[in-house]
């Protein structure tokens, strides 16, 4: 059995717990087909990363159609794999122009999203949009929102969509994302106000904070303490529980 994406990424970042890598590295010396798997990835992210070292300098004259192109010739065998690298490159290069280092920009951690994306990461999703701060994740099974602590003041917009990912955006403050298999923790620094979106399809998804269960939709099943009028929107405080 080759290995799957996910753990072929995680080797190669060092995300395997001692006994998986040494499994997944013995694998990858016997297996021809993961060993040009893993040397197309790091061949992938070394140039995106070399993209991202050109960020300083001017634009260059390139069109989406042409690095499209490009990523078709390269002779990957999996379209899909070739598709991300494109888009992951046109992403960067649209980038290029802006300015990365202006203070309190959300840009950094969108790069380095779209980075992770591009590579074929599978548990983290480019932000929904350059302008604010956010990230979509697919929701799989059972997936866990943690807010890692309780706010002075602040509130988490929570909405039932027809999309496929969760989608968390930070509507003002700022806040972190870690992601793990089935567990997206948001560390929210001070006092933030985020909107998550929820795909109605997911099966189970659970929001925490500070370790308390605040929202839990389980299929078509919605239990929270918060009262919605006409299907709008639930907003969970995400304040300190009352004495």
């Amino acid at each position: 059995m080759h290995l799957d994406e996910d753990r072929l990424q995680r080797l190669r970042h060092g995300e395997l717990s001692p006994a998986m890598e040494t499994a997944a590295r013995q694998h990858v010396a016997e297996c021809a087909e993961c060993r040009g798997r893993v040397a197309a990835a790091e061949r992938d992210e070394t140039e995106v990363f070399g993209l991202l070292r050109e960020l300083d300098h001017p634009t260059p004259q390139i069109d989406a159609e042409t690095v499209a192109a490009r990523a078709r010739g390269r002779g990957h065998g999996r379209g899909v794999s070739a598709m991300r690298w494109a888009a992951g490159i046109v992403l960067v290069l649209g980038l290029a122009g802006a300015a990365y280092a202006a203070p309190g920009s959300p840009l950094p951690t969108w790069v380095e999203t779209v980075v992770e994306w591009a590579s074929g990461r599978p548990d983290r999703a480019p932000a929904p949009s350059p302008g604010v701060a956010g990230i979509a994740v697919a929701p799989g099974p059972r997936l866990v929102i943690v807010f890692t602590a309780p706010q002075a003041t602040g509130q988490a917009q929570v909405s039932l969509t027809d999309g496929a990912d969760v989608v968390v955006r930070v509507l003002s403050g700022a806040a972190t994302f870690t992601t793990d298999v089935d567990r997206l923790v948001i560390d929210n620094q001070g006092s933030a106000t985020f909107e998550i979106q929820i795909p109605r399809t997911a099966p189970r998804v659970e929001i925490r904070v500070g370790g308390q269960r605040v929202f839990l939709k389980e299929r078509s099943r919605v239990t929270t303490d918060t009262v919605t009028d006409m299907g709008g929107p639930y907003v969970l405080p995400l304040v300190p529980p009352g004495p």
